[in-house]
């Protein structure tokens, strides 16, 4: 070891390699493996002394297997390689990494000139430690001679020994490289790691001729020694074995300190990866540093951009967070837990289940990690989302704002107290309220509005016909002759029909002509005529309005009636109106002239209400009040050219042609039915009533054609008078679109919203009429991820909805694992009541030997004194 390690880097004690593992050392030549050779070496100054070599046998005297350089197997025996090989190699293949401390060989013939190298890829690339030969200028040209100058350029030295009588050879990686560094440590991580190691020997040894004889030239070794030990990057002192490693002089497996793991130590330990790892130097252990997991997670990793974000201070992601926790240090609780105030951060209680109502929670919702509170529906409250609030009932989970409000009647409910039922929703009645909104007052009761309660009725008796009584002004039914609220006063006899009370308290007979009115003849209060259907007038004498034919048959006027009426009115109008703009005239401006025109167009239009006015509204007469008409308007034209008639239009004069021909079609129909009456009547007295039977539905018919007409007028006025509004407003509507057109060019500017709700940086403007580019973009540099905030409402939504996932992941689980506690307890249960029976049965044993016992002693202290009796009697 190399000092303590907790003042730097530290190493095992090397060991020899090769003990334990002579399988894994090859050599590529080795005489007589395949028959036995003869070779010769001098002997003294003239004579060669010459041996057989037969290594086919392991264990053969004569062999000279590789297995013989091992330090185990005695320097009296040795490797040799076949006579006259130049290049021969000797190669150990280890199972792993492990750290070369030092090579010596000890050699029976040396070579002339040799290299060692070493791999630490498992033998798929090999580096040159180091050259030797007797002779370096000749043996290796390229290679320069003198110190190294960096970690790869490889030296030679001078070799050592003699053809004849040996010699030894070390090559020690501390020595080399204290020749490029002073640092120990840095020549280890260089130097020492290795897998393979390889003795290359590329020139035999020069041995001079002995006389007429030329001696063998060959490689021999007598003993090999590869010192090293398990490589641990100076992070541990001692190496331990594992497996089959027993065997082994030095094991692979390190014993690692400074909070470092792995076979090499090559790791920080599973929670101690705070900081990047780093091998051991000799001043600076580079301990690994402990993550801080709040005591929920045995194991961390190390994340280089958090290092580099706290400026150095930690790296540590805690994984796999445990008692419902989460965060790089499991410092929060995770989705769906909060906080519990009374136990510390490092309590496996630290974070509890949130404990929100499904019925009254936001949909989707969590609770506050801090505080536990739930996101509540609109009408529910408390902590847990559990309870409605005050005036609101009947918590469900299909209801969007959780709870219905109470739908109490103010008037007839408790002030008090709550509305209503938390649960039931009925309502807190006043007295003698009821209904499940207390919207109305019991039976018998009366007087809602007070806000006190219903009063009773109290209906008399005998002077009403029910108990009940108006609830809202506590009249009772009374009976004839009574009167008052209650119907408890006698009331005064009621008049006749006919007949009304007037102010002295007596019956009068109605002012009416009972001819047109209803059957009550006029109200038994005022005194006023009711008129019937059609009839008008104070005494309900005259035929109203829209009505032809005398009092008191009074018979709806054909549906023309109700166009030429308009017009008149409409002439009677303008009539007036000329007749006041000629009285201002100055006299001699036509006057004169003006007044017989006024009379004639004044006769012809009392000619055409003549004509109206009668019932009998013919083919004959309407073409009269026509002509009637047309000469009013060309009169009029002729006084004032300029005068405009209402209602004379294209579309007026169209429907009043189509009007004339049905009409026509009418008239014709009726004359045709007519004569069709007219021979029947004259042949067939029971077909004359089919055919006026035909004939009036016939005239029902062309009368609804006929009396549609005023609707269709009426619709085409209203269409034109809409279409000119509709046309004078287009103006102004296009004026203010185009100007708010150039409002939404420039503002409002979106990007602010924009980046509240995607989260992002946009920069550009971005309005209603212009908007480049994707609104919400589809990479979205501001996702959440481990370790980052979430900005943004698209981001949070995403996180609640992947939050959501695993929350129902866990719930899933925890479904799983509530149900096999079930059944845990039910075979527990079972086991106990099992366990019951059966010491019930052994106080039942208990008891019988107890009894038994207690009955065997008594017969034993009865044995004893008979004993004790007989004793006495014989002494």
């Amino acid at each position: 070891a190399q000092g303590g390690c907790s003042r730097g880097a530290c190493y095992p004690a090397p060991g020899d390699l090769l003990l334990g593992r002579a399988p894994h050392l090859r050599a590529s030549s080795t005489c007589g493996l395949s028959k036995p050779e003869t070779y010769c070496t001098p002997h003294g100054e003239w004579s060669m002394k010459c041996c057989r070599c037969d290594s086919r046998l392991p264990h053969s005297r004569g062999g000279h297997r590789v297995e013989n350089v091992l330090s185990s197997a005695g320097r009296a025996r040795w490797w040799q390689s076949q006579n006259g090989v130049e290049r021969v190699s000797l190669q150990l293949d280890l199972e792993q990494m492990f750290q070369l401390d030092s090579v010596v060989l000890h050699f029976k013939s040396p070579p002339a000139a040799m290299l060692i190298e070493h791999s630490q890829d498992g033998g798929r690339t090999w580096q040159v430690l180091q050259y030797l030969a007797s002779d370096c200028a000749a043996s290796f040209p390229r290679v320069p001679r003198g110190p190294p100058e960096g970690w790869q350029d490889p030296r030679c030295q001078e070799l050592r020994g003699h053809p004849l009588l040996g010699g030894t050879v070390k090559f020690s990686v501390r020595d080399l490289g204290s020749t490029i560094s002073s640092s120990y440590s840095q020549a280890i991580e260089k130097l020492g790691p290795f897998t393979n190691l390889r003795i290359n020997f590329t020139e035999l040894p020069h041995i001079p001729r002995q006389g007429y004889h030329s001696p063998s030239t060959f490689y021999a070794v007598t003993e090999l020694q590869v010192l090293g030990s398990c490589f641990c990057h100076g992070h541990a002192e001692r190496c331990a074995p594992v497996g089959n490693e027993h065997s082994m002089q030095v094991p692979g497996h390190c014993v690692c300190q400074h909070n470092t793991a792995g076979p090499h130590c090559e790791r920080c330990a599973a929670l101690f990866n705070a900081r990047p790892w780093a091998p051991a130097e000799d001043s600076h252990p580079h301990e690994c540093q402990r993550c801080d997991c709040n005591g929920h997670s045995s194991s961390c990793h190390f994340d280089p951009e958090l290092y580099r974000a706290s400026g150095g201070a930690s790296g540590g992601v805690c994984d796999n967070c445990q008692h419902d926790t989460e965060g790089n240090n499991c410092e929060r609780c995770k989705t769906g837990y909060f906080r519990n105030p009374r136990q510390e951060l490092s309590h496996p209680e630290a974070c509890l289940p949130c404990e929100c109502d499904p019925d009254g929670t936001v949909p989707g919702s969590v609770c506050d990690p801090g505080t536990g509170r739930c996101v509540c529906k609109d009408n529910v409250q408390g902590d847990r989302c559990h309870l409605c609030k005050p005036g609101f009932a009947q918590l469900a989970a299909a209801n969007p704002a959780g709870c219905r409000r109470c739908t109490c009647n103010a008037l007839g409910t408790r002030q008090d107290t709550v509305p209503c039922d938390c649960d039931s929703g009925s309502c807190s009645c006043l007295p003698n309220v009821v209904g499940s909104d207390c919207g109305q007052c019991a039976a018998g009761h009366w007087g809602l509005g007070s806000g006190q309660g219903c009063r009773p009725c109290a209906c008399h008796p005998r002077g009403s016909r029910s108990p009940q009584c108006n609830q809202f002004t506590g009249q009772c039914p009374c009976r004839d002759g009574f009167t008052g609220q209650t119907c408890s006063a006698l009331g005064q006899q009621q008049c006749p029909p006919r007949h009304y009370r007037d102010a002295r308290g007596g019956c009068t007979e109605c002012d009416c002509d009972f001819q047109g009115t209803e059957e009550l003849g006029c109200d038994k209060t005022t005194g006023r005529c009711l008129c019937r259907a059609g009839v008008t007038g104070p005494r309900c004498d005259q035929c109203q309005q829209g009505h032809c034919g005398s009092y008191p048959g009074c018979q709806l006027c054909h549906p023309c009636f109700h166009i030429y009426d308009e017009d008149i009115e409409h002439l009677r109008w303008r009539q007036a109106g000329l007749a006041n703009a000629t009285a201002l005239l100055p006299a001699g401006t036509g006057g004169s002239q003006l007044g017989p025109r006024l009379s004639r167009a004044l006769g012809n239009l009392q000619q055409a209400q003549g004509i109206l006015g009668h019932p009998a509204g013919t083919l004959q007469g309407l073409a009269q009040a026509g002509s009637a008409l047309a000469a009013i308007r060309e009169q009029l034209r002729g006084i004032n050219p300029n005068l405009h008639f209402l209602g004379d239009t294209a579309s007026l004069s169209r429907e009043l042609e189509a009007l004339n021909s049905s009409l026509f079609i009418t008239s014709s129909q009726y004359q045709s039915k007519r004569s069709q009456f007219e021979t029947s009547r004259s042949t067939d007295l029971s077909g004359a009533f089919q055919t006026i039977r035909s004939a009036y539905r016939s005239s029902s018919s062309a009368g609804s054609l006929a009396a549609g007409a005023p609707g269709l007028l009426a619709q085409a006025r209203e269409s034109r008078l809409s279409a000119a509004g509709l046309q004078r407003d287009l103006a102004g509507d296009t004026a203010k679109l185009l100007a708010l057109k150039g409002e939404l060019a420039s503002a409002p500017n979106l990007t602010p919203v924009i980046n509240q709700v995607c989260g992002g940086a946009r920069v550009e403007p971005c309005t209603p009429a212009r908007c480049q580019g994707l609104l919400c973009p589809r990479v979205n540099s501001s996702a959440c991820g481990a370790g980052q905030p979430c900005h943004g409402l698209f981001p949070l939504a995403s996180g609640a909805l992947a939050a959501a996932g695993r929350a129902a992941k866990e719930f899933s689980s925890l479904s799983a694992r509530l149900q096999d506690t079930a059944q845990l307890i039910e075979s527990t249960e079972l086991s106990a009541t099992q366990i019951q029976s059966s010491t019930r049965r052994l106080v039942e044993q208990l008891g019988v030997s107890r009894t038994q016992i207690q009955s065997d002693v008594r017969r034993v202290r009865q044995l004893l004194q008979r004993l004790r009796n007989f004793l006495a009697g014989t002494d």
